[in-house]
């Protein structure tokens, strides 16, 4: 990972999420940057962008390295690229998500009994899963 660039330079800067960031971002996508240069100014907002799965942990473990306080954690679904729905990750917004929105998409008939099923099984999961395992992540945080 390299020093990211702001945020509004980003291919990913037309992204739904960059909503939800002050201006003057600067993003760390750690997908395809190769180093994070640590000196970060304190009170810069910081984005960090994933999408492989397991992407939760990865991201905490380097806003720990960098030393930044996290503001907010946004699941982004189905992926990064294609984003259709943000979910923040806390248990009230994940839950609303699996009882209110997630749903079977019209004009699907041999899959509509399997996707039907995923969608009733991880209702009963516990929320904490879906955060855990989705791969599109993006984590905002800041230097104190």
């Amino acid at each position: 990972m390299s020093l990211a660039r702001p945020a509004g330079r980003s291919p990913l800067a037309t992204s739904p999420w960059m909503t939800l960031c002050p201006p003057g971002t600067l993003e760390i996508d750690v997908r395809t940057d190769d180093a994070v240069v640590a000196e970060l100014e304190p009170g810069l907002p910081v984005l960090l962008v994933d999408q492989r799965p397991f992407s939760r942990r990865r991201l905490r473990r380097l806003a720990r390295r960098l030393a930044l306080e996290i503001e907010r954690e946004v699941i982004v679904l189905p992926t990064l690229h294609r984003p259709v729905v943000l979910v923040d990750d806390t248990e009230p917004s994940v839950r609303h998500f699996w009882t209110t929105i997630a749903t079977v998409p019209p004009g699907l008939a041999l899959s509509a009994l399997p996707a039907s099923a995923l969608i009733g099984l991880a209702r009963l999961l516990p929320w904490s899963w879906t955060g855990a395992t989705a791969p599109g992540r993006v984590l905002l945080g800041r230097r104190p």
